[in-house]
């Protein structure tokens, strides 16, 4: 009973913030697989354009409801509504929605869309650091398991996307080789942003990119160049970090990422 009326408050109030907000029609999304420098390409365009930005949906922070979301388009709908306060501002990054980008080019049809894409060895390894699991190992231990965050465990575990690998290193390249399908499937309709290539040239690819969402820059950005807008790995050796693990990400990658330009 306690459960239901918790469900029936928290529906209620997603409701009540969703009747008054208006959604843009033509909202601009970043997207690209977590740790891929999405958060880092969203914060300097809003500071260059000062256009706000959704630098993720809040409320998926400790809760994520992405899974759920991927089931239908009434599934999808409530996704909104429970993220409309983010889902109302102009640009939206949020690296979930690359993984539901049917539903999202569904429900905004004229929506400009960028993604963001990294080397995948670094990418995967960003992610481990953030985490603060190993890479080296047969398969985690249990105990690192129930130390992940809800909102992560569906970037670990891929079986909603049908990915079905029994190594959690299998799991991470796999998912990165649908994001990293999604930017070369999708050049000339998305805005396709490899990581390397904004880390050299910020100015000039944030500008390109605010030209792509239709904005202006307004704003010099010098001062936030290397501001970290998400925690820091470690950046250590691959090697050192995967062992043996290390050939199961090349050799599940590697196609894609030559075809991205990566060698």
């Amino acid at each position: 009973m306690k459960r239901m009326v918790y469900e029936f408050r928290r529906w209620w109030d997603e409701e009540r913030i969703a009747r008054r907000i208006t959604l843009d029609r033509t909202p601009a999304f970043i997207l690209g697989m977590q740790k891929s420098g999405t958060s880092a390409v969203a914060g300097l365009l809003s500071l260059r354009t000062g256009v706000p930005v959704a630098i993720d949906l809040s409320r998926e922070w400790r809760r994520s409801t992405v899974v759920r979301a991927a089931a239908s388009d009434r599934a999808f709908e409530r996704f909104v509504r429970r993220n409309a306060a983010d889902f109302a501002r102009p640009i939206v990054k949020e690296p979930h929605l690359t993984f539901v980008h049917e539903r999202l080019e569904a429900r905004w049809p004229d929506a400009r869309i960028a993604i963001v894409v990294r080397e995948p060895v670094a990418t995967i390894r960003s992610i481990l650091d953030r985490l603060g699991l190993p890479g080296d190992r047969d398969r985690l231990p249990a105990e690192a398991i129930a130390e992940i965050p809800q909102a992560w465990r569906c970037v670990l575990d891929n079986r909603w996307l049908g990915i079905d690998e029994p190594h959690y290193i299998d799991q991470l390249a796999q998912r990165w080789r649908y994001a990293a399908r999604l930017a070369s499937r999708r050049r000339g309709r998305w805005e396709v942003i490899r990581y390397e290539d904004f880390d050299a040239r910020k100015i000039d690819v944030i500008d390109g990119l605010a030209a792509t969402f239709g904005h202006a820059p307004v704003a010099a950005i010098d001062a936030f160049m290397d501001r970290p807008f998400q925690p820091r790995g470690t950046r250590r050796p691959p090697a050192e970090v995967f062992g043996g693990n290390l050939q199961r990400i090349l050799d599940s990658t590697g196609d894609l990422a030559e075809e991205l330009g990566y060698r």
